[in-house]
């Protein structure tokens, strides 16, 4: 039996930066009676949503900056009563939305009815933004927008996405399920001498 002799496989030394993509996703099962309720989506911070491998590549770098967030959120109304959500931006100054109609009439809101039964009851939504386009200045080049290993941005003032539900009919009980799907485009950079 012939043996054949084994090539060595070239070492690289990671770059001093790298961009990627990494994903998130949940789903929720909610009962809303009669009142507005909403969820925050951090634009520049994952928050609770940390994607896949998010803890791994620190291990290799010390930074990261979230250059863009892909949101795609699908609706399904499971009860017997009409409603409407909206998907809007916003930043964590602003952000305390108390109605439906206030968070609509921002700037690049998205905003569906989802009615039970038929082709209705189903709605989905995606929505792709950056740090940059909320609060309208460049941030990459600010140290306290950089997520580290130790914990998420300083900065004051951040940008976040927030998404609304709301029964359209007064004083009635809404069921719906909602899934999220969150794609983060990821630079990473200096690397980590530990």
């Amino acid at each position: 039996m012939a043996s054949f002799p084994r090539v060595p496989r070239p070492f690289t030394q990671p770059t001093d930066s790298c961009n990627i993509e990494l994903l998130w996703n949940g789903t929720y099962n909610t009962t809303a009676s009669a009142v507005f309720t909403s969820q925050i989506f951090g634009v520049i911070n994952p928050g609770l949503n940390l994607p896949k491998y998010w803890n791994q590549f620190f291990g290799i770098y010390k930074y990261a900056y979230i250059q863009r967030v892909t949101y795609t959120i699908e609706v399904a109304n499971v009860g017997g009563r009409p409603m409407r959500f909206v998907l809007a931006e916003s930043n964590t100054q602003d952000v305390t939305p108390t109605t439906y109609l206030e968070l609509s009439q921002t700037p690049r809101a998205k905003t569906r009815m989802v009615v039970p039964g038929g082709n209705h009851s189903v709605c989905t939504v995606s929505h792709s933004t950056t740090g940059e386009a909320i609060m309208g200045h460049r941030l990459e080049d600010d140290i306290t927008c950089w997520n580290t290993l130790a914990g998420p941005p300083t900065t004051a003032i951040q940008p976040v996405v927030v998404l609304g539900f709301e029964p359209i009919l007064p004083a009635s009980v809404i069921d719906y399920t909602w899934q999220v799907k969150i794609r983060y485009d990821i630079k990473f950079f200096t690397l980590n001498h530990l």
